[in-house]
């Protein structure tokens, strides 16, 4: 079965039900705010009840809790469509709310909607628009690229989805890329890096450790257990102790120390198996390996450093990855 999703997609256009998939989904949290019932509905059930057109669902949530809603319907994208920027809403003190542009091919974005996104799929997109160039490995995820055109039988015409007949909308064939490199840094911990979202992994992962630098965006993961930001952690050094994971106040006195300090103490006191980390520290992994060699606790057992971007963690696989047999 074959299902397009567009993200920030705006009203329904007819012409839709022509296109060659059998399930289409359209997610806007403004445009059909009176079609279909949110997540806080009327009926007060924390159900969400869309609106069903033909081959066409329309889903009235902030794009990035849709993936999470798609992923539980067991959505797989065919085809994903990334041409106009969505947004997401934070409530400050329950007074007033703000709406923040969620741009949805950002590493950010893609990497979260990767779980259900199919290994072969179809990406549409503006890369002038986004990425002021026409590079399609601009779009910096693990997938070999290539750019279809009218003698292509995935082709189809990719205006349809934009008002703008002018708009260089493209379209490419993502096919998925697997590249995981073991570390031979301690014989005790098992350390790898994987080209791959670290979105898909949450569920075999016991700690998530990311980037996200942006308050609102890093403020979404936060809320999730077992994931915790860089951010938090300096915050942590600062009142002396670490964010719990598992209960929503601060506990777990440590002393001050190095932020991997925290993260690998955090480990050993909750005795964590598994811990993934997203780039950071602008690629400077020096402490990380000094860490890691003189490193002789028990906890956590596997350390895996996922990234989309295939330059991230270059030196580190250059310098220690074991060789393959």
């Amino acid at each position: 079965m074959s299902t397009l999703i567009y993200f920030a997609s705006g009203s329904i256009k007819p012409e839709y039900e022509s296109l060659p998939f059998d399930d289409i989904y359209l997610v806007d949290l403004c445009c059909f705010r009176n079609k279909s019932q949110n997540i806080n509905g009327n009926n007060g059930n924390n159900e969400i009840n869309p609106l069903k057109v033909g081959k066409i669902t329309c889903i009235n949530m902030e794009c990035i809790k849709a993936i999470d809603y798609l992923k539980s319907k067991k959505v797989k994208a065919s085809c994903y469509v990334a041409i106009n920027d969505g947004c997401y809403v934070t409530i400050n003190d329950g007074s007033y709310t703000h709406i923040k542009r969620c741009p949805m091919n950002t590493s950010f974005f893609i990497g979260y909607a990767m779980s259900i996104l199919d290994d072969n799929y179809v990406h549409i997109t503006n890369l002038k628009k986004y990425y002021g160039t026409t590079d399609k490995d601009a779009i910096g995820v693990p997938y070999d690229i290539k750019r279809l055109n009218k003698n292509d039988n995935k082709y189809f015409d990719p205006k349809i989805f934009s008002k703008d007949t002018n708009e260089d909308i493209e379209i490419f064939q993502m096919k998925k890329i697997y590249d995981v490199s073991d570390l031979d840094l301690n014989s005790d911990i098992k350390i790898s890096v994987v080209r791959d979202s670290i979105w898909n992994y949450y569920d075999n992962l016991d700690l998530i450790v990311h980037s996200i630098s942006d308050f609102e965006r890093r403020n979404f993961f936060n809320q999730m257990p077992k994931v915790i930001t860089w951010n938090h952690i300096i915050e942590a050094k600062r009142s002396y102790c670490l964010y719990s994971l598992s209960e929503n106040v601060w506990k777990s006195k440590f002393e001050v120390g190095k932020n991997l300090d925290i993260i690998f103490s955090y480990c050993i006191q909750n005795k964590i198996n598994r811990v993934g980390f997203m780039p950071w520290g602008s690629g400077n992994y020096n402490a990380f390996v000094e860490k890691i060699q003189n490193y002789k606790e028990k906890y956590p057992k596997e350390i895996t450093l996922y990234h989309l971007n295939k330059d991230s963690y270059k030196e580190l696989k250059t310098n220690y990855a074991k060789k393959k047999s």
